[in-house]
């Protein structure tokens, strides 16, 4: 059978002689949706101000970067960069972990919120409902940059990516998620916005979708090399089951 063979650029343009990658401009379009989101939201289902909003998005957007990054290194690849730290920077190469990224979105947001007396949960029911619109591009630019791939497949749209030496197709992971954690993730939070009154059920609810649609996506998508299997699991399911606990423990207390 023939399979489509991937042959598409990291790169989208270069500005100045510098690379572009696809992944700085869904990083860009995805910090000025989720601001404008927030005007798509009813101001009083939130109560928080558009000025401190964009201050804590901002700062918010390179916590996330920044907790997606290392969180990437320390538990994923560590000895890579270690050989190379100037592959930090690289960032057209990927090496990104939506995971890390939450933990520091979440560092950041428990210190604005204090700052600013504002709800911890009310900041972060807000990202949640916008942000999963983010996630199905960035997961189109995983597909673009042929990184993530799925496991081997004989499906009649499995796509063969050059970066794994042994030529064979495998599953299209990566749309896979773009659509689970995507899409159907942003029509589920969206459609929540109804919860915003009440604080924290948006993020637990994302929590917990985020988790089940990545859990389920990880048996398509090939484990990292350097980690393998554990248990028969890959290192993403494990992350996955802890935020749907995680996700479970905060709804019971929260009725209790």
């Amino acid at each position: 059978m023939s399979y489509y063979v991937h042959n598409l650029s990291p790169i989208a343009f270069h500005l100045f002689g510098m690379p572009f990658a696809w992944y700085w401009l869904v990083y860009f379009c995805g910090y000025f949706w989720v601001l404008y989101s927030l005007k798509l939201i009813k101001q009083e289902s939130h109560q928080i101000s558009a000025v401190d909003f964009q201050n804590y998005l901002f700062i918010g957007f390179f916590s996330m970067l920044l907790g997606g990054k290392f969180f990437y290194i320390l538990f994923y690849n560590l000895s890579y960069y270690v050989e190379e730290p100037s592959r930090i920077f690289k960032i057209w190469e990927g090496g990104m972990s939506f995971h890390g990224a939450i933990i520091g979105s979440c560092a950041w947001t428990f210190i604005y919120a204090k700052i600013k007396k504002i709800s911890f949960w009310k900041l972060t029911d807000l990202v949640v409902t916008s942000v999963p619109l983010v996630l199905l591009f960035g997961r189109l630019a995983n597909f673009i940059n042929g990184e993530l791939a799925g496991r081997i497949s004989t499906l009649p749209w499995a796509v063969v990516f050059p970066r794994y030496a042994d030529g064979l197709a495998r599953h299209p992971s990566q749309i896979y998620e773009a659509m689970l954690e995507g899409a159907v993730l942003f029509m589920i939070m969206w459609r929540g916005r109804k919860f915003l009154s009440e604080a924290g059920r948006q993020s637990v609810r994302f929590l917990f979708f985020y988790g089940l649609f990545r859990f389920i996506c990880e048996f398509f998508r090939a484990p990292d090399i350097q980690i393998g299997y554990i248990a028969g699991l890959t290192i993403g399911q494990f992350y996955c089951l802890a935020m749907m606990l995680i996700a479970f423990v905060i709804f019971t207390r929260s009725r209790t």
